[in-house]
């Protein structure tokens, strides 16, 4: 039974004990005022709002082809994003090309050029 002073010494002698050692324990230490360690093989991560992330997956989508060269360049200039929130926006920006394509609204040989010029 807890007192007023939030200990436990009319409660017995082992759980006034434990009550101690619990307060004892001291809170881990935040991570987040940790610098990210940093190497030649992997550049520091950029942290960007959602709607950045997006418009560099749309603009990715438009210079390639597949999902693994968009994860590889996103790798490669330090974002940290997740394959399922690459795999979910490439989706949307494949389903609009094709959607432009089909009405022609977009000339598929423009295209073409494009990510030739554009891929690395």
């Amino acid at each position: 039974m807890l007192n007023q002073n939030n200990t436990y010494e009319f409660a017995g002698k082992s759980l006034a004990k434990r009550s101690r050692l619990r307060l004892d324990i001291q809170p881990k230490p935040d991570a987040r005022g940790k610098e990210i360690a940093t190497s030649k093989r992997a550049p520091k991560s950029r942290d960007v709002s959602g709607s950045e992330m997006r418009k560099k997956i749309r603009l990715l989508t438009l210079r390639t082809r597949t999902f693994e060269s968009v994860s590889e360049i996103l790798k490669q200039e330090g974002y940290r994003v997740s394959g399922i929130a690459i795999s979910g926006v490439r989706s949307d920006m494949r389903a609009a090309i094709k959607l432009l394509l089909e009405e022609g609204l977009l000339d598929e040989q423009r295209l073409e050029q494009y990510r030739r010029k554009h891929s690395k």
